[in-house]
């Protein structure tokens, strides 16, 4: 049976989070040091708002998952630039102290210097790694993977014969939240998710007067992903009490959700026939009852299969999207608006 893969940012959601269904968590931790130096912005592509923040708590967390038999990701997945790698490494030292199950990675440089320092635990390729064929599974693999994160954009087909073809590696995909039109791996956006940000930027080689502070603000109640949203930009310079305020910025695409959330919970189904492992849940950025809620939908979507071993695929996305609409209170049918795999739709 597929595996859950369940989203944290708070010690007190571990224990919750595997009450409901989740059988991996994984997570993201903000070193002070990164923030003071680079700012939060784009650490493991995600703010700072997104992760932990106390090691402490952090090394906790993970002590109290593998009391309950359950593994703890840690992700780094960001892209980074060769200057940055000697902090990052002194990073990992810090979290070495922590024993995580298996680290998200997607730079390749980040990837090539770990396994330069004798890394030792596992190591996933996150979606931002950008596999689409059994030639950059293996090309992972050989770098050391275990498991590879496949992209938004993997067709069905596309899963059963990566899986199939590939028996020594685990493959993950998303299920529920964050769908996104664009490749992970390609994508130049910053995920600065939060009501509100503010960074002070500032180099030595500036003049005191010449610190910049960058700020972001977007609507916390509008129903679309973030990079996708109208954000207001203000860029102003202590020194010169100047303040330049841009006009709203609409991104090229925008996605209105119609149904609820973005969910791929009806391909279930066909998943569970591929040799997939695990089903992720996208969610750190949100708030913890929504990764709750979340957890408890897929299991419960899990659960049909579970307990119906014969059922059509009909039969299962008419329970779904049933169990759907109850989670999410939407009283109308969904219609695939904001569905990962629409074809399942359309076979049913």
């Amino acid at each position: 049976m597929l595996k859950i893969t369940a989203p944290f940012r708070e010690k007190k959601e571990v224990v919750p989070l595997i009450e409901a269904g989740a059988d991996e968590l994984y997570c993201g931790y903000l070193s002070p040091e990164w923030k003071k130096r680079y700012t939060s912005l784009e650490f493991e592509r995600k703010g700072g708002g997104s992760n932990f923040t106390d090691i402490k708590e952090l090394g906790e967390a993970v002590l109290l998952a593998h009391t309950k038999g359950v593994p703890v990701y840690l992700t780094l997945n960001g892209l980074y630039v060769k200057r940055q790698y000697p902090l990052l490494l002194k990073i990992v030292k810090q979290l070495n102290q922590i024993e995580f199950d298996a680290y998200i990675v997607a730079d390749i440089g980040f990837l090539l210097s770990l396994r330069e320092q004798g890394f030792k635990k596992q190591l996933h390729i996150s979606t931002g790694g950008t596999v689409f064929n059994s030639e950059a599974a293996r090309f992972y693999k050989n770098l050391g993977a275990s498991r590879i994160v496949l992209d938004r954009q993997t067709t069905l087909e596309s899963m059963r014969q990566l899986s199939r073809d590939n028996p020594d590696i685990d493959f993950e995909v998303f299920i529920l939240n964050t769908l996104c039109v664009y490749i992970d791996g390609f994508c130049t956006f910053l995920h600065t998710y939060g009501r509100e940000s503010e960074e002070a930027i500032s180099k030595k080689e500036w003049k005191e007067d010449e610190k910049v502070h960058l700020i972001t603000t977007y609507d916390p109640q509008a129903q679309a992903d973030a990079c996708c949203l109208k954000y207001s930009i203000q860029v102003y310079a202590d020194g010169l009490n100047k303040r330049i305020k841009t006009d709203k910025i609409q991104p090229t695409f925008y996605k209105q959700l119609t149904d609820g959330t973005e969910c791929g919970a009806c391909a279930i189904y066909d998943i569970a026939k591929t040799k997939v492992k695990s089903i992720k849940i996208v969610g750190r950025q949100t708030g913890s009852e929504n990764r709750l809620q979340s957890t408890k939908f897929i299991r419960g979507a899990l659960d049909i299969l579970r307990h119906n071993k014969d059922i059509s695929r009909s039969d299962f996305i008419s329970q779904v999207q049933a169990l759907y609409q109850k989670a999410y209170g939407y009283k109308k049918k969904c219609r695939g608006n904001n569905c990962y795999h629409p074809e399942v739709l359309s076979q049913s």
